[in-house]
């Protein structure tokens, strides 16, 4: 049994004449607990996987068997629909109620987040019915043929365009001005925290491992410390923001206008949902074929929820000999990383939306403290979606 203070990322902020003026993150101390798959039969890994790591349980899937997969259809599926339903609860679960929009908004006992959950259910059907129940690798332990069919998503899709986005995915994808985003919701965030826009503190240094699939990444730039990792020695920002400057040309334009930012963060978000739903909205024939699992060092790459994941491992006689993960909360809770710069500046009212927009898996406690180190204030951000 983890202890559930392990699982929160201390983040303490130094404030004076309301703003933040140095913040100081823990870390992830959570490291290390991968060890205790060593020794373990490596064809029963992906089974104990999702009951450890059940946030992104699919991506976890994915970075350790892809490297065992030559028709990877079926997770890659499994791991873009569960980067969807957390993106569609991110703004109703953080954004919207600290906006103060009225009852409506509010968390979890608003009309609009009930709405959402009930979206997020018909996804995780979808999953069920490729996967089998929770946590849906039936497809890994047996032969499955399941038909996908991209009209599943239908109601799903009506949802996004018609309640969040007010548009067309595909025409959202196009939109290359905020001031183009009047209506739907995501309308009602840009109008209700373009403030956030000029927050513009961050690392200003990126990494994907290949958005949605594939592999760009150089691992030899990449140093782990433990707490701290850098890449090509600079502290670097992972997730959606990162994601989307791969694919979007408002998010790009913005980046290099104002820089990184939470709303521009959150729009990420946004835009990753329509990329995802339009790849997703297809029919196909998903075939599974049995899982061998050579002896043999390996690394698993894929970007994730919360963005760029790590695996790496080796296998001796069938068994788990080594076994390291990189995930993402490390990269972006890094002492001196992102996490860190992103608040400083920023009016203490606005912490929780620039500690949300980088949504480590784990809670982050804030703690504030005034000009004389007295501590005013703590409030636990994320952990949620």
């Amino acid at each position: 049994m983890i202890s559930p203070e392990i699982e929160v990322i201390n983040l303490d902020v130094f404030t004076s004449d309301g703003k933040v003026i140095k913040a100081k993150s823990s870390g992830n101390v959570l490291r290390g607990f991968e060890k205790a798959f060593i020794g373990k039969e490596a064809l029963k890994l992906y089974e104990i996987l999702p009951r450890l790591l059940a946030t992104c349980s699919q991506s976890h899937i994915y970075a350790y068997v892809s490297p065992f997969l030559e028709n990877k259809q079926i997770i890659e599926i499994m791991v873009m629909l569960e980067i969807v339903e957390s993106h569609l609860r991110h703004p109703y679960a953080y954004w919207f109620p600290h906006l103060k929009l009225g009852v409506e908004y509010d968390f979890p006992s608003g009309d609009k987040f009930r709405k959402v959950s009930y979206y997020s259910r018909k996804i995780r059907e979808i999953m069920e019915r490729i996967g089998g129940k929770w946590p849906h690798t039936k497809y890994l332990s047996e032969k499955v043929n399941v038909p996908f069919k991209g009209e599943d998503l239908k109601e799903v899709v009506n949802f996004v365009e018609n309640e969040i986005l007010g548009m067309p995915l595909g025409d959202f994808l196009e939109v290359n001005d905020l001031d183009e985003i009047r209506k739907g919701d995501v309308g009602l965030l840009v109008d209700k925290a373009y403030e956030s826009i000029f927050w513009n503190n961050g690392v200003n240094n990126y990494i994907t491992v290949g958005f949605p699939f594939g592999t760009n990444f150089e691992v030899s730039k990449l140093k782990d410390e433990g707490l701290r990792v850098t890449y090509d020695s600079k502290p670097v920002e992972v997730g959606p923001l990162a994601q989307a400057l791969t694919f979007d040309g408002l998010v790009r334009k913005y980046h290099e206008k104002f820089g990184p930012s939470p709303l521009l963060r959150e729009i990420s978000r946004l835009k990753i949902i329509a990329k995802l739903l339009i790849l997703l909205y297809h029919n196909a024939d998903l075939i599974s074929s049995t899982l061998r699992i050579p002896d043999g060092e390996y690394m698993g790459l894929v970007e994730s929820i919360r963005g760029s994941l790590l695996h790496t491992f080796k296998i001796d006689n069938g068994k788990i000999e080594n076994y390291n993960i990189l995930q993402p909360t490390t990269i972006i809770a890094s002492p001196g990383g992102v996490l860190e710069r992103s608040v400083i500046g920023i009016p203490i009212d606005g912490i929780p939306l620039a500690v949300s927009s980088l949504d480590t898996c784990f809670v982050t406690k804030v703690n504030i403290y005034d000009e004389n180190n007295r501590l005013i204030g703590s409030k636990r951000i994320g952990g949620f979606c």
